[in-house]
């Protein structure tokens, strides 16, 4: 996908993230799910480290080994073994040694790390909720108001020309129609009970390498005339997050609050249904892009998290919230969708990734922030406001060289931080670690920055152009751009391969400079069987298995050749050669099942293992990984399978329907999980059509969280089946 091609049509707003959290391992010696089995801890586990084991048995705790832990000095455990299916939700809810149910783990609690490794807090000091602050969360990604804030045409002289709800003069008239317009993901925006068609879901559950959002309708709507005019359907390609900040939001960026200061890219391929598109706009599209357009690459930035930490359960809402209409308490996050809408190319935009040119904030040269006139927010139980690291990572920008239209365009949209101002107030039911939101936003003014092209014979650097804060990267005109800037190809420059680009401080400091390789595959967020081969080939956005692809450009161009790089495994370190090519295969082992992440480089900086935090915020915002599932195979349910033995309740909730009840309960408040409720022959019936492989890529795919082997899934149709009275 490209946010560079034109016309572009760009978009702000707030969506309600209504993301689950009973699984996320944010406490890390606090294990509740096993990742690798797909299944709850039941009881849970609190992991203690070698050191701490004498003192943890002189307590008189018993200390169990876990033969599976790959970390030889955290492979011990203490079970919480007052906790069973049955109270588990009530001692989620509340803090470590605050439920009743735990109080005899009360002197574990305080003499466990909440790092499983380092010094204080320890778990019992720093508030640990098991469930953390959105337990009963539905997965969601809930529109609540996102607008066109800007349409902006070339005029093939290498000036763009962008347009806002209250400049419209001289813009096209197909497009002209959708300023201020709105953008959703509803499955139905005109009706006020509508569903969103958006849904969240992590590779990895407990960690954060790999979100990713399925969705199954995108459009434009008329919301301001009151006709209920469709300006364009489509249904989007799934979509996982890459280059994340963790310094998108300043006055976030803080240890107490993260991942809240972040930001990161999601970025799709729109397939537009020709039978709900706009003939003016149509046509307006077709003529900018010089042939008929048939799909949108849509580039999504999620920014400005905020989240109500520390949450009191007793006191959390529980009235209808965007997508979730149920009795359940609700505390979804709130945040910001800012992008673009472009044409899609056949046969030069990738589907999930743009194709620019990388701009790489080296470590020595972070920026230093000025936050004399930032807010910084104090949280509910704190005596002070938090503070701020004074240098900040950024994450890459990128840059596009388009001849037809003679526009070098510089995509900053999560380069340039920004900060809230103004504070509303404390929520009702927050914690002591909650902040309160802010009522208004702007960008950071990092001053004058100039954009330069260094030629690689050493010649004097060609200055592309500049922008600065008042003119063009403000918070109102950054957004109404989707914070791509666009200069003309100056005269003199015929070949941009001899060279690189670098964006520069008004001192002619080196901010960002390219990096010559980037390395994507449209295939990040894969899914296989455990034992499979790989010719078998992998799940990613439907039902179909292919190969995982990995896309290969030198200086924006597709890679002519081959160079040599490396690949760490994420779980183990280890690096092994790798020869990358455009369009090369990844193959991975699928012999154990689990989550791991697989770090590409050609370079050493692009795959090595972080040697200190500040390495680990460069990797963090700058690598790239491919991230792959692997599906705990779970033979012995092949009794059940074959019926050498009969398949019970029992068997189905300890091997299936555990997990969801434990780590997503919002299931339960649906459909109960009882065996009454799933015993009805119509219930079955709509579930099965909801487990079926057509229905993978679907939002309403059961299970939503993608994450049962084939025997498991097998399992659950056999079951549906045996209700429905279907003999096979």
């Amino acid at each position: 996908m490209s946010q560079f091609d034109f016309p572009r049509i760009n978009f702000h707003g707030s969506v309600l993230l209504d993301v689950p959290t009973g699984n996320n391992g944010k406490f890390s010696p606090l294990k509740i799910y096993n990742q690798d089995a797909a299944l709850p801890y039941t009881p849970p586990r609190v992991y203690i480290i070698s050191s701490l084991v004498s003192t943890v048995q002189s307590k008189g705790f018993t200390v169990k080994l876990d033969s599976d832990s790959p970390y030889e000095n955290y492979n011990q455990y203490v079970d919480i073994d007052t906790i069973s299916n049955e109270n588990y939700e009530k001692w989620a809810i509340h803090h470590l040694g605050k439920s009743g149910l735990d109080d005899k783990f009360i002197p574990l609690y305080e003499i466990i790390p909440l790092d499983g490794e380092g010094p204080q807090p320890m778990l019992i000091d720093a508030m640990v909720q098991p469930s953390y602050w959105n337990y009963f969360g539905d997965l969601s990604v809930y529109v609540e108001d996102i607008r066109i804030t800007g349409i902006q045409v070339p005029d093939g002289h290498g000036n763009v020309s962008t347009y806002t709800p209250g400049n419209s003069s001289g813009c096209p008239a197909g497009l002209a129609q959708l300023l201020g317009e709105s953008f959703s993901f509803h499955t139905d925006f005109f009706n006020p009970n509508s569903k969103t068609s958006a849904m969240f879901c992590d590779v990895d559950s407990i960690g954060d390498t790999c979100t990713q959002m399925f969705y199954s309708k995108a459009g434009i709507y008329d919301s301001t005339s009151g006709q209920k005019k469709t300006f364009f359907t489509g249904v989007p390609c799934k979509s996982a997050f890459t280059w994340l900040s963790l310094c998108k939001t300043l006055n976030y960026n803080n240890g107490l609050l993260m991942p809240m200061s972040g930001g990161t890219y999601f970025e799709s391929t729109i397939t537009l249904d020709s039978n709900k598109v706009d003939s003016a706009l149509q046509q307006d599209w077709n003529q900018y892009a010089g042939e008929n357009v048939d799909k949108l690459s849509m580039k999504i930035l999620l920014h400005r998290v905020y989240e109500v930490r520390n949450p009191d359960y007793s006191k959390m809402p529980t009235k209808p919230i965007g997508n979730n209409r149920t009795s359940v308490k609700k505390n979804p996050a709130r945040v910001a969708f800012s992008g673009s809408l472009c044409p899609f190319k056949e046969g030069v935009d990738m589907t999930t990734h743009n194709v620019g040119r990388i701009l790489k904030n080296g470590i020595k040269n972070n920026p230093t922030i000025n936050y004399s006139n930032i807010d910084a927010p104090q949280p509910l139980g704190y005596n002070v406001p938090l503070t701020f690291p004074k240098t900040v990572q950024l994450p890459p920008a990128f840059v596009h060289v388009n001849p037809t239209d003679k526009v070098i365009s510089l995509d900053i949209i999560n380069t340039i931080c920004e900060y809230g101002k103004g504070f509303g107030p404390y929520s009702d039911y927050g914690g002591i670690t909650s902040i309160p939101p802010f009522l208004s936003w702007e960008n950071y003014d990092f001053g004058l920055l100039y954009l330069f092209f260094v030629p690689d014979d050493g010649s004097p650097g060609i200055k592309i152009g500049q922008i600065d804060h008042t003119n063009d990267y403000n918070v109102e005109t950054f957004l109404a751009r989707g914070g791509v800037m666009d200069f003309p190809i100056p005269s003199g420059v015929s070949d941009f391969s001899k060279g690189r680009f670098g964006l520069y401080t008004s001192s002619y400091s080196e901010l960002l400079i390219e990096d010559d390789y980037l390395l994507l595959s449209d295939q990040q967020g894969s899914y296989a069987e455990q034992g499979q081969a790989a010719s078998e080939g992998y799940k990613s956005d439907g039902p179909d298995r292919g190969p995982v692809l990995i896309r290969c450009f030198y200086r924006g161009k597709p890679l002519q050749g081959s160079v040599d790089g490396k690949v760490r495994n994420g779980n183990t370190n280890e690096l092994s050669d790798f020869t990358f090519y455009d369009g090369v295969p990844f193959e991975f082992g699928a012999l154990e099942p689990g989550c791991t992440q697989y770090v590409l480089g050609v370079t050493p900086e692009q795959y090595n293992e972080p040697g200190s935090p500040a390495e680990g915020l460069y990797f963090a915002a700058n690598g790239y990984s491919v991230i792959n599932r692997v599906l705990a195979k779970k033979a012995y349910l092949e009794k059940y399978l074959d019926k050498s033995e009969p398949l019970t309740w029992d068997v189905l909730y300890d091997e299936i329907l555990s997990n969801y009840h434990s780590v997503l309960p919002i299931m339960n408040a649906i459909l109960p999980f009882d065996s009454g409720s799933w015993s009805d022959p119509s219930t079955m019936g709509f579930m099965l059509n909801l487990v079926t492989p057509e229905a993978w890529g679907n939002y309403m795919y059961m299970p939503v969280t993608r994450e049962l082997s084939k025997n498991q899934q097998a399992l659950l149709v056999l079951w549906a089946k045996q209700k429905m009275g279907v003999t096979q």
